[in-house]
């Protein structure tokens, strides 16, 4: 396990300073799940911003094996790339959570589990949840507001495509945001796979081109075509596309239509946690057993 040295005293407030403890914790509350990750929110220690703790376990030696053939044998386990990655983006300026330990565990070498530990951003919330609390009416959003949550996330983007800093898992639920002091909305980047330099056009498809298709696909339920046109058009700095520039927005929105049907089963799931989520809270403010 490696941990930020001014971190270690808060993680060993919340048991979170050894391998063994980060992977058998269950205090807390579960904010995403699958069959071999978890994300477990833990708060944090009087009253101080908390901890994320993502988990990726490999109970079955198949599973084991697929990570060897995958580069985990001998290359970096998932917890630790995200941690370089995450510390990458900080260093050319790009705003990401704080990633503040990770750890693995190994059995003949073969990789058995992994984790990452990020800081919590506080009353930041995934653009997901933002934008379905928005749409439910749990968050009133103004017009205003929402033209200036384009423009700034636009120019985000921009910025960090400026530097070749590749996030290379653009959707939605990887974007935190709230409301900053100025009322200017603050991003925060998560979850980070960036796409290696001999990777970038390997596909024919430019690199940046298939994060922006990411964004939209993950826009499209929430947003109308008129204001994805102009997210796009503050990304690209212009105030009017030029047939070039229209060819590469159709080239984004027919990559984002072969991610539809997946980006649409995530945002139900985002949903659900959410629901359960506020259950959960409701249940421990009513003092019943969760």
């Amino acid at each position: 396990m490696h941990s930020d040295p001014a971190y270690r005293s808060r993680l060993r407030a919340c048991r979170l300073d050894t391998v063994g403890k980060v992977l058998a914790c269950i205090d807390g509350r579960i904010t995403a799940w699958s069959r071999t990750t978890d994300t477990l929110f833990v708060p944090g220690p009087d009253a101080a911003p908390g901890f994320y703790v993502k988990r990726y376990t490999f109970p079955t030696w198949r599973q084991r094996l697929r990570g060897a053939f995958r580069g985990t044998f001998f290359g970096l386990p998932r917890g630790q790339a995200e941690h370089d990655a995450l510390r990458a983006m900080q260093a050319l300026g790009v705003p990401a959570v704080r990633p503040v330990a990770c750890g693995e565990r190994r059995c003949l070498h073969f990789l058995t589990a992994c984790f990452l530990i990020t800081e919590e951003a506080p009353d930041a919330v995934n653009l997901t949840t933002y934008a379905s609390e928005a749409r439910s009416g749990r968050r009133t959003v103004t017009p205003a507001q929402r033209e200036l949550l384009i423009r700034t996330l636009a120019q985000h983007l921009a910025q960090m495509h400026s530097v070749g800093c590749s996030h290379g898992n653009l959707f939605w639920r990887n974007v935190l945001v709230r409301d900053g002091p100025d009322a200017t909305p603050e991003f925060f980047f998560l979850d980070p796979q960036p796409v290696r330099a001999w990777r970038r056009y390997a596909s024919g498809v430019a690199w940046w081109v298939r994060e922006l298709a990411q964004v939209t696909v993950s826009a499209q339920p929430f947003t109308s075509r008129a204001e994805r046109l102009r997210f796009f058009r503050h990304y690209l700095g212009v105030k009017r596309l030029t047939p070039a520039l229209k060819a590469q927005w159709r080239q984004i929105e027919s990559l984002a239509r072969s991610w539809q049907k997946h980006e649409q089963r995530r945002i139900r799931m985002n949903d659900l946690f959410e629901t359960w989520s506020r259950q959960l809270q409701l249940e421990r403010r009513r003092g019943q057993p969760a």
